[in-house]
């Protein structure tokens, strides 16, 4: 009988052994698979006392998938954290050399004076994912009448409940065509109508969109 409460003892005490170490599973132990993280920012973040997370989160993005590393947007820093040829928080004009349609869009729009591409797209996935959720938009216009209407009309109802793809976004709105110039749709009315005419008719969407009745039917 004894021996019976011993093995199941050492089971239990197993199985909260593993389940602990399922939450604590230190960041740095990711799949490394098809990334070549043999540099030396990698070597050296992915340490536990430095910032494993960092590392973890990039070799989720598609730059890591692609070989892009982080000196293409930080520099180095073998010269201090003062020096010129590194930068901590890259802005815009990093990401201009691959993305220089999408960042000149978004320059030339309202975002433009305002935002970095990491407001949206979050360090170090930049995921589409998150950047495509209404709710990051709701990280800067938290005070906004008009985003928390959309939060609560049943469109907003229905993203929170169904996800991407079952209600327009913000996105779908504000940057047709992938444009990150969200000034085209605000500027012009004729190209929100037709946004709105994809899901709703010419008709409704005219009504909607006229002086007064907006916040009616949303």
């Amino acid at each position: 009988m004894a021996g019976y409460f011993f093995r199941q003892a050492s089971f239990a005490l197993t199985l909260l052994f593993s389940f602990i170490l399922g939450l604590a599973a230190p960041a740095w132990c990711v799949d490394t698979s098809g990334v070549d993280t043999d540099f030396a920012c990698y070597q050296c973040h992915s340490k536990p006392e430095i910032t494993p997370w960092i590392c973890k989160t990039w070799l989720e993005s598609a730059h890591a998938k692609k070989g892009v590393k982080c000196p293409a947007c930080h520099g180095n820093h073998d010269d201090g954290f003062d020096s010129d040829a590194f930068t901590a928080l890259p802005g815009a004009d990093k990401c201009m050399p691959c993305h220089p349609i999408r960042v000149k869009e978004t320059l030339a729009s309202k975002h433009g004076g305002a935002t970095k591409c990491t407001s949206c797209h979050i360090r170090h996935t930049f995921s589409l994912r998150v950047a495509r959720n209404p709710l990051i938009c709701a990280t800067c216009h938290l005070g906004s009448a008009h985003v928390q209407g959309y939060r609560n009309s049943k469109m907003g109802v229905v993203y929170g409940t169904e996800g991407q793809g079952y209600s327009a976004t913000c996105e779908t709105c504000h940057m047709p065509d992938k444009s990150h110039n969200v000034n085209l749709s605000l500027d012009n009315r004729d190209l929100m109508l037709k946004i709105c005419n994809q899901c709703h008719s010419a008709s409704f969407a005219g009504k909607v969109l006229s002086t007064g009745s907006f916040k009616t039917h949303w």
